[in-house]
């Protein structure tokens, strides 16, 4: 992963990467906190369901926000989550 980043923020990275344009900002930090959402309530089994539940949603919300301002991750047409132009390859 990129130098800069935090591990709060790698962790965000690596769920968008698996899983690219499924999740709107709040849905991707919903599944991250495991949130017991509709949006998400089919997604217990997914390995980053409630990965960062010790950080609150809106928190995770903030960095995913300032992922999109760096270029990591960027919003599609339908404003869900996918890989920006400076997303790492690893």
């Amino acid at each position: 992963m990129a130098d800069l980043l935090t591990p709060l923020q790698e962790a965000i990275l690596i769920c968008a990467g698996r899983n690219p344009g499924q999740f709107t900002r709040s849905g991707l930090a919903k599944l991250l906190v495991g949130s017991g959402s509709s949006r998400v309530d089919g997604l217990t089994d997914d390995p980053d369901y409630g990965r960062l539940a010790e950080h609150g949603r809106k928190a995770i919300t903030f960095e995913i926000d300032i992922l999109i301002q760096q270029g990591y991750l960027d919003l599609d047409q339908q404003q869900r989550v996918i890989p920006g132009p400076n997303f790492p390859t690893v």
